[in-house]
């Protein structure tokens, strides 16, 4: 469970727009823009700035949830930081493999459109590559996506191996990524956790650099 303080959205430049689609009980929460040394920050574009906010599934399942974020002035997405994690809430029938998909992504010019009780959403293809191709000699149980996305700055898997009690089963992950890539007014931020089988506490913690 997320402390309370690490729930509020910080905006040091430019307010943002939350919203939340969920499967299962998902929370998030929004602030108000904050100000440095007694002053309120600017809206030049050129001035960088950040912001960031924590979200969780306590009850992730076969399925999946999501937050969104609406941008309200252009703006580069220089660096994002997140924390993503999970721990299993109780002994699984069988021991066996857990994971959560997690994901960050752009909307442009509107909402996502989320698909499906995993909460998928995928941006247009990347028209600079074409499909995927795949090699699988042994017929293997092989899977992928049909061609590369654009507009997705963070894709990360956490997998552990849930024991018969459940414990020493949690695993994390810290990554930082520098997208560079710019958004327009009217883009949303996209997040998404989906998982498997066995029913997990899942949590993202994002912080975004912009300027």
């Amino acid at each position: 469970m997320m402390e309370e303080e690490r729930r509020k959205f910080l905006a040091t430049g430019r307010g943002l727009v939350l919203g939340a689609l969920t499967a299962g009980t998902l929370m998030a929460c929004a602030g108000e823009p904050e100000t440095l040394h007694g002053q309120t920050t600017t809206t030049n574009t050129s001035q960088p700035y950040s912001a960031t906010f924590g979200w969780e599934i306590n009850n992730l399942g076969i399925g999946g949830g999501a937050v969104y974020v609406k941008v309200l002035s252009n703006a580069v997405l220089d660096v994002v930081d997140v924390d993503v994690s999970f721990s299993p809430l109780s002994a699984p029938a069988q021991p066996g493999f857990s994971d959560v998909l997690c994901r960050g992504q752009v909307s442009r010019s509107g909402p996502p459109l989320l698909k499906g009780s995993e909460v998928n959403f995928f941006p247009p293809s990347n028209s600079q590559f074409g499909v995927l191709q795949t090699f699988n000699p042994g017929g293997l149980d092989l899977v992928a996506d049909a061609q590369p996305f654009q507009d997705t700055f963070l894709s990360v898997i956490l997998k552990a191996w849930i024991t018969a009690d459940a414990t020493a089963s949690q695993t994390a992950r810290h990554v930082t990524v520098s997208p560079s890539i710019a958004l327009n007014a009217g883009d949303y931020l996209v997040f998404t956790m989906s998982g498997g089988a066995v029913t997990v506490d899942a949590e993202m913690q994002i912080i975004l650099f912009l300027h």
